[in-house]
């Protein structure tokens, strides 16, 4: 009997692309422009456990979570928001997978966030469910980075320091001047949790594809022909839609359509 067929890549749409709707609305365009799923971008302290989500992902499932990139005293601290995303993933039925920011080099948030560089195992230490994956973003790089190293190296091996994976956004490496076909190929395919997916021009990140000037077609080529089969989360800029309803959804159902095929059609071929 042969092995059943690998089910293949999980296309999310991220809550940010959307995000001046409400949660459900959001839910509603996914689901009718016929995404698997959401992530979903803590933006506020008053998402919690107790904040009725469940609902929101009956209609469709928050399969991932984004910690707060920005106002973490709002939480009450930087460790604090982490585990409060924890919690609330713990929380959702559908939800298995965490995406967070490194915490900035500056003085200041490095003092700060002694227990970054001193945790070896984030999943331990915000009390995760077995089942919670986590994985750190790649963000933007100055294109004449001052270290000897590759910045992109620096990452894996920090991601393999905490006990945590990847999410690697191709529009913050195009936008660094790093070549993305070439970097995806630096990553190992076990420590590719997710995928942030959008096109970037210059310093413009968070464009529809086909907006900018990255090989998105061939970059999704490569991961189906690798056997990629975690999430890709689309993650655009608001302005990339039209006003209304029904055209956003008529946009991001093409959208959707689109990348399925560039992510099947190396493993069709095969």
């Amino acid at each position: 009997m042969s092995a059943p067929a690998d089910p293949g890549p999980v296309i999310l749409l991220s809550a940010g692309c959307l995000f001046h709707l409400p949660l459900k609305r959001i839910a509603q365009i996914g689901r009718d422009a016929g995404f698997a799923g959401m992530e979903l971008i803590m933006n506020s302290p008053r998402l919690t456990p107790e904040a009725g989500l469940e609902r929101i992902s009956e209609v469709l499932p928050v399969r991932s979570l984004h910690a707060p990139f920005r106002d973490w005293a709002a939480w009450g601290g930087h460790l604090a928001s982490w585990k409060a995303t924890t919690a609330l993933a713990n929380a959702l039925p559908h939800a298995d997978h965490i995406t967070m920011h490194p915490p900035g080099s500056r003085l200041a948030n490095m003092i700060q966030n002694r227990w970054f560089e001193k945790a070896c195992d984030l999943p331990l230490l915000l009390d995760a469910k077995g089942r919670i994956r986590f994985s750190l973003e790649n963000m933007p790089w100055p294109e004449g980075s001052p270290f000897s190293r590759d910045p992109l190296e620096k990452l894996l091996e920090q991601c393999r320091d905490k006990n945590v994976g990847l999410t690697f956004d191709v529009c913050h490496m195009g936008v660094s001047g790093r070549n993305v076909l070439d970097s995806i190929a630096k990553v190992p395919l076990e420590m590719l949790y997710n995928v942030h997916f959008s096109d970037a021009r210059g310093y413009t990140e968070h464009l529809a594809p086909g907006k900018g000037c990255l090989p998105l077609a061939e970059f999704l080529r490569h991961l189906g022909g690798r056997g990629y089969s975690r999430y890709v989360t689309l993650e655009l800029e608001p302005a990339a839609f039209p006003d209304d309803i029904d055209g956003t959804i008529a946009q991001l159902d093409r959208l959707r359509r689109d990348m399925e095929g560039w992510l099947t059609t190396d493993t069709e071929r095969s």
